[in-house]
């Protein structure tokens, strides 16, 4: 990799991610929306050959590295900062978690994750087959629409100050939850691993994770607050802490996110929090979380609007996806006990699919659950749901919370 490429790259992305994210902002817009645009802008780079020419658009391709989904190969460390980016934002949602409002919407994170999961998994499976593809492929299709993109979702909510509400707390349990269960679904239909060891993998994460929180994390915050004086050591060793937590659950389960906001969790009780969280902050809203939403949108293609099978294919998954993950996590939370105002928002909220729905997609495809022929229907049809679903969550969310931002308002005018 040409090394001058890459910095020129992270500083175009970083300096209009910002721009992007403030205009968004003046519009009423969640701020996430115009970083999740720049990262489309760049990452669709062929469409600069219509606004500049091929002499400037050729330039442009030698010196932006993020091209869409087919050039991340071999650019492992823009892959990797974006990855940490979602890391980040995971930990400091785990670290403003309340632990109390966590187990107070324990059930309603439980039940409206059942219900969220097998409301788009049963109607991906029936339209698969109403449209003619085999028992496994339909399977394939449904698991598609299971799991929440987590990132999306937990970034608005802090935008419009809404992850410590207890809708907050509870959907981002559920969406964890989804991750695990989109996991083991598409374990299963592929047959690419073995359920029983991705369940003792979860069961020794979660010993682990809760040992290191009950017993040992207090003890090692207060010590390292006390006898590490280096410049910023306690907010290294604990950034330490959290690579720890991902890398457990990347290598037990493939969910690094997940250990990052498990680690966010355990940290949060301790007293020296409050020395290293700030810091924790600005290295993610200043780096790695911009980065993140700019790699996301590069990773949408706008090709896939070229092909019009790939298109109706597309939007019978989007309603599919939108409808299944709307009522079933709905209908689930207020079963749990919310009300039907909370409910809708618990359901807003589990629209994104990204990163789960992609990998999905990629082992369905190498396992043959997607035969070769349908692949690249497969692919661009997932593609358009991904967009669509990602645009339209930020202000679908802002809207939701329409009432709660106006009384907040209101207290703080006041």
């Amino acid at each position: 990799m040409n090394f001058t490429a890459f910095l020129f790259t992270l500083g175009i992305a970083l300096i209009f991610a910002k721009i992007f994210s403030t205009l968004c902002e003046r519009v009423k817009l969640p701020g996430v929306l115009g970083e999740i645009f720049w990262g489309m802008l760049l990452g669709n780079i062929v469409i600069y050959s219509y606004i500049f020419g091929p002499t400037i658009s050729s330039w442009l391709h030698q010196w932006i590295l993020i091209r869409g989904p087919s050039a991340f190969e071999g650019l492992e460390p823009v892959h990797y900062m974006a990855k940490l980016g979602i890391i980040m934002l995971l930990f400091i949602a785990g670290l403003d978690t309340d632990i109390e409002q966590l187990k107070s919407t324990g059930k309603v994170a439980t039940i409206s994750t059942v219900m969220g999961v097998m409301f788009p998994l049963i109607l991906g499976w029936i339209a698969g087959l109403s449209l003619g593809y085999g028992m496994r492929e339909s399977l394939a299709m449904g698991v598609l629409l299971t799991a929440t993109s987590i990132g999306v979702t937990v970034r608005t909510l802090m935008e419009i100050n809404m992850l410590t509400s207890d809708v907050g707390a509870a959907s981002l349990s559920a969406s964890v939850m989804d991750d695990f269960l989109g996991i083991a679904l598409i374990i299963f239909v592929t047959g690419t691993g073995s359920i029983l060891i991705f369940g003792i993998n979860l069961v020794i994460f979660f010993l682990v994770a809760l040992v290191a929180a009950w017993y040992y994390m207090p003890w090692i915050s207060k010590y390292v607050g006390k006898y590490i004086k280096t410049e910023k050591g306690l907010l290294g060793i604990m950034i330490g802490v959290m690579l720890l937590f991902s890398a457990l659950a990347q290598y037990s389960f493939a969910a690094a996110i997940e250990g990052a906001y498990f680690a966010g969790i355990t940290l949060s009780r301790v007293p020296e929090k409050r020395i290293f969280s700030n810091d924790v902050k600005v290295i993610g809203y200043g780096l790695l979380i911009p980065l993140f939403f700019v790699y996301t949108g590069a990773q949408l293609d706008l090709g896939v609007f070229t092909n019009l099978q790939a298109i109706v294919l597309g939007i019978i998954i989007i309603v599919i996806a939108i409808a299944g993950k709307v009522i079933g996590r709905g209908i689930g939370a207020r079963i749990g006990g919310f009300d039907w105002h909370k409910s809708l928002q618990m359901g807003i909220g589990s629209i994104p699919r990204m990163e789960v729905a992609l990998v999905s997609l990629t082992l369905a495809i190498t396992s043959g659950a997607v035969p070769k022929e349908h692949a690249q229907l497969f692919i661009g049809a997932t593609m358009l749901f991904v967009i669509v679903t990602t645009l339209i969550t930020p202000p679908l969310l802002k809207w939701a919370f329409k009432r709660e931002i106006e009384e907040m308002k209101m207290k703080t005018a006041s």
